[in-house]
């Protein structure tokens, strides 16, 4: 009888804390750890356009880009195992000139640890490598 009510009571535990987490591109994935930041979210004075070919040129340096819908800026990619979803908007203060990015990056699922986690630390060294590329762009190097 004992055994019964723990078994219930882990059973109740573990459906109380699954949940879902939204991707940049609208789209909802199961987890079973929900409620955990995964994603870095920065602001850079340029338009759209120029922020949307650095953040091309970050991912394909990190790894492979595997898809962008031009309609709503998002870029998909992947580094090593992880998933990647970057998003640009125009910010709302200065729609025109300032971009806002949100990277959001997810571990490989697995099932044994707990579905995808999120990954600040490889979402962080995107927009670090985002940021290189927009200042390579703004100061071009002259060909010896």
């Amino acid at each position: 009888m004992r055994a019964t009510k723990l078994f219930v009571l882990m059973t109740v535990a573990v459906i109380l804390n699954t949940g879902c987490y939204s991707t940049a591109d609208d789209k909802s994935k199961f987890t079973l750890v929900p409620g955990r930041a995964d994603s870095v979210e920065r602001r850079y004075d340029k338009p759209v356009a120029e922020v949307m070919a650095a953040v091309r040129s970050a991912l394909g340096a990190m790894g492979t880009i595997t898809g962008e819908e031009v309609t709503k800026n998002v870029i998909t990619a992947r580094i090593n195992t992880n998933y990647v979803w970057v998003k640009v908007t125009p910010d709302k203060q200065a729609p025109e000139a300032i971009s806002a990015v949100r990277f959001q990056v997810r571990t490989k699922s697995s099932w044994i640890v707990g579905g995808r986690q999120p990954d600040l630390q490889t979402a962080s060294a995107i927009a670090e490598q985002t940021t290189l590329a927009l200042i390579a762009a703004a100061n071009p190097q002259p060909i010896n």
